[in-house]
């Protein structure tokens, strides 16, 4: 029987080829498969985290940033600050020389020309200035202003509203110092309406060895 039985032995080998294939083939499979899981395991890993599960659980969640308010600091006035009054003696004159300056009186049996302001605001002025007011001749505007008011008898009528220091002024020491005066001028003439107009005029003023303030010069006039 020795062909018997090298059929049977070459059919044992064939049939252990043919295990060793199957369990090759079976073994690859079984390592592929465990591969592309992981793969998918891991993945599912990354998606996880980077939003809410399928048990409504959450991943880490994102910082917020909140924008900080600003902090206030201590509050800053901008308004200037008011300026310092003028002494009394020195409003008084500045006051005393303005209305005189500034008033005429064109109606019959008053003033004679366009100048009788000037002559007596000398009275409240000084040095060169009061010289100069005294010995005043009007020009040509000054005396067809007069000319005007002489026809309809003009009363002019100044009045002071307030004193104060000029802007950019230095402040004022004991024996000078600078004032602008805001005043207010009315026009009466002898038939209709009067006639008002708001005015200011800058003055240097300067306090004589007798206490007395005086006015010494118009800047910019």
């Amino acid at each position: 029987m020795p062909t018997s039985e090298a059929t049977r032995a070459r059919r044992g080998t064939i049939a252990l080829y043919i295990a060793s294939a199957v369990l090759a083939v079976v073994g690859v499979a079984l390592l592929l498969g465990g591969t592309g899981g992981g793969h998918r395991s891991a993945t599912g890993a990354v998606s996880g985290t980077a939003g809410p599960s399928s048990e409504g659980g959450r991943g880490p969640a994102a910082p917020k940033t909140t924008a900080s308010a600003p902090v206030a600091g201590p509050s800053v006035s901008s308004a200037p600050a008011a300026p310092k009054p003028l002494p009394a003696p020195m409003q008084e004159a500045a006051r005393a020389f303005t209305v005189a300056w500034a008033s005429h009186d064109a109606r019959p049996g008053h003033d004679s020309s366009y100048d009788e302001a000037s002559r007596r605001a000398a009275a409240y002025a000084a040095d060169q200035l009061a010289d100069d007011l005294r010995t005043r001749t009007s020009g040509t505007s000054g005396r067809q202003q007069w000319l005007r008011w002489k026809k309809g008898q003009v009363q002019v009528t100044a009045s002071v509203q307030r004193v104060a220091l000029p802007d950019g002024a230095p402040a004022p020491t004991g024996d000078s110092g600078f004032a602008r005066v805001h005043y207010q001028v009315t026009e009466q003439p002898a038939t209709g309406p009067s006639v008002t107009s708001e005015q200011h005029v800058a003055l240097k003023l300067r306090r004589g060895s007798d206490g007395t303030w005086r006015v010494v010069g118009l800047p910019n006039a």
